[in-house]
């Protein structure tokens, strides 16, 4: 009998490979895409807060005048900046590469993911500084009588409301803090009679009354680069109530808004000094807080 060494060659598969990809990235869900024709730009802001809800005396004495009332605007704006990243593709590797390895599908989608998730990071840390974190008075993850997800969000429903006089309809959770409010007991009691107990995101919206709850699973690397990697979750321990505009425009508010000149768009070029192809994929846009007091932060909801 041959041996087996004799009988086989191993080959490169063609139906399987592995390739880690990111969680599904949610922050443009708290700061929607706005497309815009120009790098930067100014847009308007009618009134204050104070004038649009202040109620005027209205009462006209005969044959005098009524009374003038007069609205304003100010102005902000919008500058955006280009992110972007290349690689090459040397013709030795093109010609060498073995099915089911795509050069130039493998590269474009590398550069993309990085960039969607530099993304994802920027608006983490924009909405973080921009929003003062309010812890609960027992964290989410402690499971007696006194911890009160539901009474807490409640709590940032009502600061929110209060000052725009809309209802938050998005939440989103990171994904640690996800996982500990599905076992809550007060989660749990709420829902104790739908689908067997068990908690989605959805039935956790009907729970807190929004329109949507999201949960920011992506991951990172902390690390530096060359040294081991560090893996921890983009969101942390975040729970984030906004009001986002279903349908941006004009005499509209929101959170926030990523306003962007330009998608996603892949070039290439041959560089023949190189012997390569070159390829680079860029966005440029510019993530903006456009009206702080529709969101709120509680963190660290969890231990």
């Amino acid at each position: 009998m041959p041996e087996l060494e004799n009988v086989h060659k191993d080959q490169i598969l063609t139906n399987i490979s592995v390739q880690y990809r990111n969680a599904d990235y949610v922050g443009t869900e708290l700061m929607p895409i706005v497309p815009v024709k120009k790098k930067s730009d100014i847009y308007y802001i009618y009134d204050s807060k104070a004038d649009r809800f202040r109620i005027p005396n209205t009462l006209r004495a005969p044959k005098t005048e009524s009374r003038t009332v007069d609205w304003k605007v100010t102005e902000d704006g919008y500058n955006c900046d280009e992110h972007a990243l290349n690689d090459l593709i040397d013709d030795i590797e093109r010609d060498n590469a073995d099915k089911p390895l795509n050069l130039e599908v493998d590269t474009v989608e590398f550069l993309t993911d990085i960039l969607q998730l530099g993304l994802e990071m920027r608006i983490k840390d924009i909405l973080e500084a921009s929003l003062s974190a309010n812890a609960p008075g027992i964290k989410w993850d402690v499971y007696t009588d006194g911890s009160n997800p539901i009474g807490d969000i409640e709590t940032g429903k009502d600061a929110i409301h209060k000052v725009i006089f809309k209802e938050p309809n998005v939440l989103l959770l990171g994904k640690a803090v996800y996982d500990k409010l599905k076992h809550h007991p007060t989660i749990l009691d709420r829902i104790k009679y739908v689908q067997k107990g068990v908690v989605t995101p959805d039935l956790m919206a009907s729970v807190f009354e929004v329109e949507k709850v999201i949960v920011g699973k992506a991951g990172y690397n902390t690390a530096k680069e060359g040294k081991a990697e560090v893996l921890s979750y983009l969101w942390g321990k975040n729970a984030i109530l906004a009001y986002v505009e279903p349908r941006p425009g004009i005499k509209k508010f929101s959170l926030g808004y990523t306003f962007q000149s330009q998608i996603f768009q892949t070039r290439r070029a041959r560089i023949e000094l190189k012997h390569s192809d070159w390829f680079e994929v860029g966005s440029i846009q510019d993530e903006k807080i456009v009206a702080v007091a529709c969101g709120y932060r509680i963190s660290p909801a969890i231990t």
